[in-house]
């Protein structure tokens, strides 16, 4: 059975301000990883709070390990004041179930909802940045970068060649993606338009490409908080050339299982000649492996996206959450 505790937050130390608070719910995705979420929650009481945009933050943490083996971590920040906190047990294995846990566990009369995952943490002023970004352009949804922090004595190939870095932006860009890993949307309207994370793709990763796409289809305005900063472990476990080559694979065919999933017969189309075309480049491209990481990783991630697209088209659901298992 799913179980839910609630932590409600303490009146101490509360300001008072003309303006109306807004309601803001941060949901976190946690898997056996308590040194993780505990940064994580004591790093959200340090929120930076402006007086012109005040709120009620609720962190509700969804621990999609059965047992509740994050419970007693997160019981320990149920009375710091700085939030309310919700801890849910999600038992249906898989990120797209915790995903639509942490949206149906918001409390009543939400504004706003963001997803932050279990191996980041934000800098101080990441809420209000994510809230000055919202206000000065009227955004529904806001989508901020993620820089990562790496373990002692990382490949000096993987850095060179920039493989765990994120795409930046302009601040107060318009844009048109998103992601789970440091974002803010508006609640009611993706209510209102009842979204819901894939779990088709329960093993396959890229429930938030396809969320977020859908949304943004549907006319969510997205656009970019330079401000909004969130650092990310990368473990010494990914920065191998297996991890970094199967992820590339990965992520171009989460783009082609979508299509089969939600797109039509064009869209698969498109999807198919646009991979192979990838792959033709990449190997186009292959040559500069010998020089530069940088180019010789845009090698050769555009010919595993692309190759991951068209094998995705045509019927393959790679699954890097449930290693040699097919969609079904």
């Amino acid at each position: 059975m799913n179980q839910q505790d609630t932590f409600p937050q303490s009146s101490a130390g509360a300001g008072e301000t003309s303006a109306v608070p807004l309601n803001i719910a941060v949901g976190v995705l946690t898997y056996r990883r308590v040194d993780g979420i505990a940064k994580l929650l004591d790093v959200m009481t340090r929120q930076i709070r402006h007086p012109a945009r005040p709120y009620h933050l609720t962190m509700v943490i969804v621990d999609n390990d059965a047992s509740g083996s994050a419970r007693n971590t997160v019981e320990g920040f149920g009375q710091t004041g700085a939030y309310d906190l919700i801890y849910v047990v999600e038992t249906n294995q898989g990120i797209p179930f915790a995903r639509n846990r942490a949206l149906d566990s918001a409390p009543a009369g939400t504004d706003l909802f963001c997803f932050l995952d279990d191996d980041e943490w934000p800098v101080d002023g990441w809420l209000d940045a994510m809230l000055e970004t919202r206000e000065k352009n009227r955004a529904d949804c806001v989508y901020g970068p993620v820089q990562p922090v790496y373990p002692e004595n990382p490949p000096e190939y993987f850095i060179k060649a920039r493989v765990f870095e994120r795409k930046k932006n302009q601040d107060g860009q318009r844009i048109n993606y998103a992601a789970s890993n440091n974002v803010m949307f508006d609640y009611p309207l993706i209510r209102s338009w009842n979204l819901r994370f894939e779990e088709k793709m329960r093993y396959t990763g890229g429930t938030d490409y396809l969320f977020f796409n859908q949304a943004i289809r549907r006319g969510m305005k997205v656009f970019w908080a330079d401000k909004a900063l969130v650092y990310d472990i990368v473990p010494a476990s990914r920065m191998t050339w297996k991890w970094v080559l199967q992820r590339q694979y990965r992520l171009g065919n989460t783009f082609a299982v979508s299509e089969v999933l939600h797109g039509n017969l064009k869209r698969r189309i498109y999807r198919a000649a646009y991979g192979a075309t990838r792959v033709v480049l990449g190997l186009a491209m292959l040559p500069a492996i010998l020089i530069s990481p940088y180019w010789g990783m845009r090698a050769l991630t555009h010919v595993l996206r692309g190759a991951g697209m068209v094998n995705g088209i045509l019927g393959h659901a790679y699954q890097e959450y449930r290693p040699n298992a097919a969609l079904q």
